[in-house]
């Protein structure tokens, strides 16, 4: 097919894909019966410096293109509001796809697995593809596929289709005149009443109201009106007013001190704060939580005292040593991020429910009972937080407490060595702590004052999470997400390596070895998205991949 654009020939042969970009704002002319109009589409994020009406080479048209392109004729010559938004989205999908094939796609480093899963779910949501069958088609394990994308998209394989699904599904609602019910057939909802639910859950709004009113957010006149637009482009509802928190950097700042000691109507409110920070963006900061200033400088001492011991003292004190996940991590131990270089930092795990007699402690006056202390304190705020999670699940209060009799919980006190600031992304230097999200259900964090840490919400840039006096900093795990069925979101985060040295100690809330972590099912029609699997198994899972390189 050879093409005439401003009198330069441009030519593609059987078997070929280009892509030319009408630059001048004319508009395109076709030889009739051509069958290429329905690939016309308003692109809204082109290549940058974008000068050429011929994108680069010419590639062979791959099995993703020619579905595309089927797909496309088979919307016939026809024209109306819905074949029109459906060319637009097929058209945008098809560009999509060349520039993968033609190895200028966006994607950076992003592993071709992780491309193959992504690609499927887009043109297969409606069908609502299975985390086995994504894992087929990205010829990796299902686990493995989880992880790449937690650590490149911030998301979940299933909740990324969930979003896939719902940004057709709006669409179609904002685009076209077509029924509920036949948009929720389009889109793999099944009924306008799924549909409807999942559209208000995503933006806040019925499928009516958009039509009526559009998805910009505007004055609420009324509790729970309101939207907000996240960094991702999805649009949620806005809190409604009473027992609202002040934002810091998008992270909320939540008094839980009725979780300890508050009414019903005040542990309520108090939970509804919680879930909404661990549906948006999983981190939130925590006051009222009962541990004075001078508890935590003791703490902070006494982490300094042993990491300034020679390293023969803490080398016979090391996890390879006291096992169990207990003892002293050296620097380059870990590797949070696979793909990084291993951690620039030490470690010392304290875990006194998984004693077996080993005495895993550090001969220091007062040591272990400081550490005893605080960890008991971390365990009766990891309670009240999990009677919000919870509450706002739609379970009663007491629904984990069974499942944390004998907890693997582990108090880790870490150590940043001093270094030189450097390009986070620059893979010759070590990180502090590489990008990874949290193995467990929920972390509770206290900074000796040296900030670092850095947190990625779905769809957005790494952001620096502020040290605020007197706050803890928590963050839900992979545990707690799998547990709320991807309700909740576990939020990857790394640490810098910092310019001065820094201390940090956290507190690693697992449930016990026991526990069956089987996904809370809140929404009828839903199904949940993992198999049950003990909290012992999950756990040791996680520690392999961290561990792995170790050997």
């Amino acid at each position: 097919m050879c093409t005439l654009v401003d009198g330069n020939i441009r030519e593609l042969h059987a078997g070929e894909c280009g892509i030319f970009i009408n630059t001048t704002g004319r508009q395109s002319v076709y030889t009739p019966g051509s069958r290429v109009r329905w690939c016309e589409t308003p692109l809204q994020d082109l290549p940058h410096g974008l000068v050429q009406d011929f994108l680069g080479k010419r590639i062979r048209a791959s099995q993703r293109i020619r579905t595309l392109f089927h797909e496309g004729i088979s919307c016939g010559d026809h024209t109306s509001p819905a074949l029109d938004t459906l060319r637009n989205a097929l058209g945008e999908a098809l560009f999509a796809a060349w520039r993968i094939e033609a190895g200028e796609d966006r994607t950076g480093n992003m592993p071709s697995s992780l491309i193959a899963a992504k690609s499927y779910i887009d043109l297969h949501y409606s069908e609502k593809p299975n985390l086995e069958t994504l894992a087929t088609v990205a010829g990796i394990s299902a686990p493995y596929l989880i992880d790449l994308f937690r650590r490149h998209q911030g998301t979940t394989p299933l909740r990324y289709l969930r979003v896939v699904r719902a940004r057709s599904a709006l669409r179609l609602i904002q685009h076209t005149d077509l029924p509920l019910a036949n948009i929720a057939d389009m889109t793999g909802y099944g009924s306008a009443f799924h549909l409807s639910r999942e559209i208000r859950q995503f933006y806040g709004l019925s499928p009516r109201a958009i039509r009526q009113h559009g998805t910009r957010p505007r004055p609420s006149t009324q509790e729970g009106d309101g939207i907000r637009v996240t960094a991702d482009g999805i649009l949620l509802p806005l809190s409604s007013g009473q027992g609202t928190s002040p934002m810091t950097h998008n992270i909320p700042v939540i008094d839980i001190s009725p979780l300890l000691h508050g009414t019903s109507e005040e542990r309520a409110a108090v939970a509804n704060n919680i879930g909404i920070a661990c549906r948006e963006i999983g981190f939130f900061y925590i006051t009222g939580h009962g541990i004075p200033p001078e508890l935590m400088a003791k703490l902070f001492t006494a982490s300094r005292a042993f990491f300034n011991q020679s390293h023969v003292a803490k080398d016979a004190m090391s996890m390879s040593r006291m096992g169990k996940n207990r003892g002293y991590v050296g620097l380059g131990v870990e590797r949070l991020d696979t793909t990084s270089l291993p951690d620039r930092k030490e470690a010392f795990n304290i875990s006194p429910h998984q004693s077996d007699g080993t005495d895993a402690w550090p001969p220091l006056a007062g040591w272990r009972e400081l550490m005893m202390s605080y960890f008991n304190r971390c365990l009766e705020i990891g309670g009240a937080l999990h009677r919000g999670f919870a509450r706002d699940l739609g379970q009663e209060e007491d629904f984990f407490a069974d499942k944390f009799k004998y907890p693997m919980a582990t108090l880790r006190l870490l150590r940043y060595p001093s270094a030189p600031q450097t390009d986070p992304a620059d893979e010759g230097h070590a990180p502090g702590a590489g990008a990874h999200t949290d193995y467990g259900n929920v972390t509770i964090l206290s900074v000796n004052g040296v900030s670092g840490l850095q947190v990625r919400p779905r769809g957005s840039d790494w952001t620096d999470a502020p040290l605020i006096p007197g706050t803890l900093i928590c963050n839900i795990g992979d545990c707690l997400m799998r547990w709320s069925n991807d309700v909740y979101v576990s939020t990857p985060h790394r640490v810098l390596r910092p310019t001065d040295e820094r201390y940090s100690i956290a507190f690693f809330l697992d449930p016990d070895a026991d526990a069956l972590v089987e996904p809370i099912i809140t929404q009828p029609g839903e199904h949940p998205h993992y198999p049950p699997v003990t909290g012992y198994d999950y756990l040791q899972e996680r520690l392999k991949a961290t561990y792995g390189h170790k050997g």
